[in-house]
């Protein structure tokens, strides 16, 4: 399988750091789809598209340090463990919120220590998309296809989660 996830890489330096990576991790993704999804075959279809994302992505994340890598791998695994365990059961994940505009600059003047920990206590699918972007720097397009949602979906999470944080740390003050 390892070499359909190679023919998308260009160069051999790049192969070879993804072969690392793709043995590295592939035990662990495939646990951690297993937990989600609790079927072998649909793990194992997650881990596969997981793979692929990384694979297509490849250019941008292998400059990334360990640490921030098996983060953007777990992101990867977690959400399509979840779009294949949504698929399943039909269930529709679209967002009905009204946009609202949030100033950025807000969070210019906030204590670092507190963000961080506001940050931590937003459920998951909004730390994964304010890291994604504002840590790592991917483009709300690259999100959109590294999480399989659409961008406006992206777009709504990143304005949802800037909305929540702005919330918590006002009543933190």
């Amino acid at each position: 399988m390892i070499n359909v996830y190679l023919t998308i890489l260009n160069t051999d330096e790049d192969k070879i750091k993804f072969e690392e990576m793709y043995i590295k991790y592939k035990q662990m993704l495939f646990k951690l789809s297993f937990c989600i999804l609790h079927n072998k075959e649909d793990a194992e279809d997650a881990v596969h598209q997981s793979f692929l994302t990384i694979a297509n992505n490849f250019e941008k994340i292998k400059t990334m340090s360990c640490h921030e890598m098996e983060s953007y791998i777990v992101i990867i695994i977690r959400n399509n463990s979840i779009n294949t365990y949504n698929k399943n059961i039909e269930r529709c994940t679209e967002l009905d919120e009204e946009q609202l505009p949030i100033d950025i600059d807000f969070f210019e003047d906030i204590n670092y220590e507190n963000l961080v920990r506001t940050i931590s206590g937003l459920s998951q699918i909004y730390k994964d998309v304010l890291l994604l972007h504002y840590v790592n720097d991917f483009s709300v397009k690259e999100i959109s296809k590294m999480l399989d949602i659409s961008i406006d979906n992206v777009r709504k999470r990143l304005e949802r989660a800037k909305r929540l944080l702005k919330s918590e740390l006002e009543k933190g003050e």
